[in-house]
């Protein structure tokens, strides 16, 4: 496999501007597509493991060097550089695991990324981390490259929680990476932590945020756990082996959640983001939210160009096949929204955030008790209370 690879990659290790057959019919039957991009996600598989909890496209084991999976990223970008305009507000590596990549892969792909696409406009450059993957000198050259968001994917700031995530990291590695990310001159750091584990309880919440308070993050990302279909932890809850919190205990550790991060000054901003201030918000993840396009390259990666939704194929042999050999877009799946769909997404995705839609996009679809008692109303703008979001799932499913 690696050998294949290789040689794929050696017979052309930069794509002209020419199209293939393929993507040239593709692009006039979109009638050379006018979305401009202004977001770019970039997948990278890669994991040293598998979190039991976690169903986003990931792959264990290395059948290809990095080299070659980001010479297939570089050419996929050529190939929509000459399907759409962009104007690059940000740039996000997501996993998978893009820690376990050495910043010489990141500074040689920007290097690059530089002759194909105008990098001059971008505002945040933003990649996940794991506590045990960089060191102060790794955090040091990301930030030298360009890097200017770090988020660290502590999940929890009690060793017996990270035990039951299956995590390898501990909390000392959580605390030094924060503190070596900061010194490395990151002013903008984000933590991930997942709340509603099996048997957690308000006083475990409290102890993770006594814990956050004495670091430098100035985000939050808080996700509620939830078990999707054939990942380990889904089987084990369907077999009686994974007992989740009840609905009532839930809603008693997000009224804990709120007040912990309101007391650490942290500003929620959408249903599960927080951060203390403006200038701290994902700019990457607001474009998600409102309905901004973006381009996702890489194995398992999701775009959205304003019309459409597509994601790539969740095979990197495949994957690297179109890419570097066949020269086409590596699309599994192409969703076209109707006016009637886009609407729904939109009132979907919007309702995430505290900003909320126009009010006139739902006015008289929920009877008046609902909107009293899990809206907020300001101006022409609603959106949910802290009540709403908590049964966002179940009063979205009245509205769409």
């Amino acid at each position: 496999m690696r050998a294949w690879a290789f040689s794929l990659v050696g017979a052309s290790p930069f794509f002209t501007k020419s199209l293939s057959i393929l993507s040239f019919f593709w692009a006039i039957d979109n009638l050379k597509l006018s979305a401009m991009f202004k977001g770019l996600y970039i997948h990278i598989p890669f994991c040293n493991q598998k979190c039991p909890y976690c169903d986003f496209f990931s792959i264990t084991t290395r059948p290809v060097d990095f080299e070659t999976y980001f010479n297939a990223l570089l050419g996929e970008i050529e190939i929509y550089a000459d399907l759409y305009r962009f104007s690059l507000k940000t740039v996000y590596f997501g996993g998978g695991t893009p820690s376990v990549v050495p910043p010489e892969v990141y500074e040689k792909f920007f290097q690059r990324l530089g002759k194909v696409l105008d990098l001059s406009t971008l505002e945040e450059v933003a990649i996940e981390v794991n506590p045990e993957s960089y060191t102060f000198e790794d955090f040091k050259a990301l930030k030298d490259i360009g890097f200017n968001r770090i988020s660290v994917g502590v999940q929890s700031f009690l060793d017996k929680n990270l035990k039951l995530l299956g995590r390898k990291h501990s909390v000392a590695d959580s605390l030094r990476s924060l503190e070596e990310a900061h010194g490395a001159g990151f002013d903008n750091i984000s933590v991930d932590l997942i709340w509603g584990l099996p048997g957690q309880n308000g006083s475990d919440l409290k102890k993770e945020f006594e814990i956050l308070k004495q670091t430098p993050a100035v985000h939050l990302s808080a996700y509620l756990l939830t078990l999707y279909e054939e990942t380990p932890f889904y089987l084990l809850h369907r077999r009686g082996r994974l007992k989740l919190p009840s609905q009532e205990e839930v809603e008693r550790l997000y009224q804990t959640l709120l007040e912990e991060t309101e007391r650490l000054s942290f500003e929620r901003y959408e249903i599960s983001n927080f951060s203390k201030g403006k200038g701290f918000k994902s700019k990457h993840n607001l474009l998600y939210w409102k309905m901004e396009p973006f381009l996702g390259v890489g194995a398992g990666a999701w775009s959205f160009d304003g019309k459409r939704r597509w994601s790539n194929v969740k095979n990197l042999t495949l994957y690297l096949q179109k890419v570097l050999r066949d020269r086409v877009p590596p699309r599994e799946e192409l969703i076209e929204l109707t006016p009637d769909e886009w609407r729904k997404e939109a009132i979907i995705l919007g309702l995430r955030t505290t900003e909320g839609i126009p009010y006139g996009w739902i006015k008289g679809r929920l009877p008046s008790e609902v909107l009293k008692e899990f809206f907020i109303q300001r101006g022409d703008k609603i959106a949910f209370n802290a009540r709403g979001f908590l049964l966002s799932n179940t009063i979205l499913s009245m509205l769409i």
